[in-house]
């Protein structure tokens, strides 16, 4: 039985050629590549980011893949988890509405460098990636069930992957199988105390994703009818059909790439929460704010989304670990106000307990506003009013936060962002070398050469 949606997205991925890609496409995928990596090296320290790669070089296969940060070689499935835990974990990689198409960047990558990928092929398994989860994400929304936002993730990785494996269109129809079926997960990774895992459950679908494509290119097959069978993934997930939105350049069309719309992020928060942060940050300049005394109440207006997933459990209002604080908008506000920014250090474990910060926590309050749901998604609006103790007061209103298409950041503050996460990690000389590789990658032949340059000091 044929299946209308591996059959298009085969085709799709197949017959995506670098010389497809506008300039801006191209340019757009360095940026995010560079931002990406940078988060992932930020997230060097981290407990999570430490375990996967103790794990990882423990594996040891014919094709390898880098681990980030490190000159450790493992088999690509396990580097492209690996990676993407790091690239995830301090919630700072850039987004698309709802997901993180960026998550694909390292699985991609690591099947890249296994496979003696080029620097343009790198680009395109990108592209293509980006596309294919965003497309999803037009086409449905996960609000109303219990599934993960991997499941985007479950068709655009092993595409990614098997794009720079130079697999066939056939070997893509059975890596896009076997992955999809193989690669769904519960929305639970992300609600009550967050653990672990929110760094982890799109990661696992991208090492499914690789394992998958590597299969497929050994003749391995999948199910058929993967999304329109009778268990299928709109039976599962949907439930009911869905057609997935047209795809950039497909049959001819003019569709921009969705890469373009990547929205990357001025602070290491749920993308809901840029808004409402620069809004209180806003506040504070204005009503010269120095800290919690100063401050007597703060009424944030946002949208449903926002709400439910960064304001609406217990757990938001005296998160316990870092992964739920970095959800929280009663936090990154308090943050915003207390210190005048936010910051990955502002998650440390101390933090969380501190009197200050859980005392201005409760004086703030989060609702859903029709204005901001009517804005959402294309704009994050955030209403922000904040009083101060003596009675001034100051409202801001933010639909787009620094880093939004609509109000992009510039190539050198991606470098500034990179070099601020990788201080301490690498000296400038090395930052340099760095950069100049990745804005250059599209002439790149040897790809792990590239990713040596990314080696932290000692490592």
């Amino acid at each position: 039985m044929s299946d209308h949606t591996v059959d298009r997205l085969a085709a799709y991925s197949d017959s995506l050629r670098y010389e497809d890609l506008p300039s801006e496409v191209v340019h757009q995928a360095k940026r995010v590549l560079v931002d990406s990596l940078g988060c992932g090296l930020g997230a060097f320290a981290s407990e999570p980011a430490r375990i996967a790669r103790e794990l990882a070089a423990t594996v040891h296969g014919e094709s390898q893949a880098t681990v980030l940060g490190t000159r450790t070689r493992t088999t690509p499935d396990v580097a492209a988890f690996a990676n993407g835990v790091m690239v995830r974990y301090l919630d700072f990689n850039d987004a698309y509405i709802g997901s993180h198409p960026s998550d694909n960047l390292p699985v991609v990558l690591a099947a890249a460098e296994a496979s003696g990928a080029s620097g343009q092929e790198l680009i395109t398994g990108c592209a293509l990636a980006y596309e294919v989860q965003a497309a999803w994400v037009d086409s449905f929304s996960l609000r109303e069930g219990v599934w993960d936002q991997a499941v985007y993730s479950a068709s655009s990785m092993p595409l990614g992957a098997g794009k720079v494996m130079g697999l066939s269109r056939a070997q893509l129809a059975e890596a896009l199988r076997m992955a999809v079926v193989g690669g769904m997960a519960l929305g639970q990774a992300r609600r009550e105390n967050i653990s672990h895992w929110k760094a982890a459950a799109v990661p696992n679908t991208g090492r499914n994703g690789v394992f998958a494509a590597m299969l497929a290119r050994r003749g391995f097959t999948g199910p058929e009818a993967i999304f329109e069978g009778l268990q299928g993934f709109f039976a599962g997930i949907t439930g009911k059909p869905i057609e997935l939105a047209p795809l950039a350049g497909e049959n001819g069309n003019d569709q921009p790439f969705r890469i373009l719309e990547s929205r990357v992020k001025r602070f290491p928060a749920g993308i809901f929460s840029q808004t409402a942060v620069e809004g209180a940050l806003e506040a504070r300049e204005r009503l010269g704010i120095t800290g919690e005394r100063d401050v007597w109440n703060v009424h944030i207006r946002t949208f449903e989304q926002a709400v439910f997933s960064m304001a609406g459990h217990p757990s938001r209002w005296h998160p316990e670990t870092r992964e739920t604080a970095d959800h929280s908008i009663p936090y990154v506000v308090a943050c915003a106000l207390q210190f005048g920014s936010v910051e990955p250090a502002h998650f440390d474990e101390e933090l969380l307990s501190s009197p200050e910060l859980l005392a201005l926590m409760q004086k703030i309050t989060v609702v859903e506003d029709a204005e901001c749901q009517a804005a959402w998604p294309e704009a994050t609006l955030s209403i922000v009013t904040v009083g101060r103790t003596d009675g001034g007061q100051h409202t801001a209103r933010i639909p787009y936060h620094l880093g939004h298409s609509k109000r992009p950041v510039s190539d050198a503050e991606i470098d500034a962002k990179f070099r601020g996460l990788t201080r301490g990690l690498m000296n400038e000389s090395e930052q340099d070398a760095a950069l100049d590789a990745l804005w250059h990658v599209e002439q790149a032949t040897d790809l792990r050469a590239v990713l040596d340059l990314l080696a932290v000091q000692g490592h």
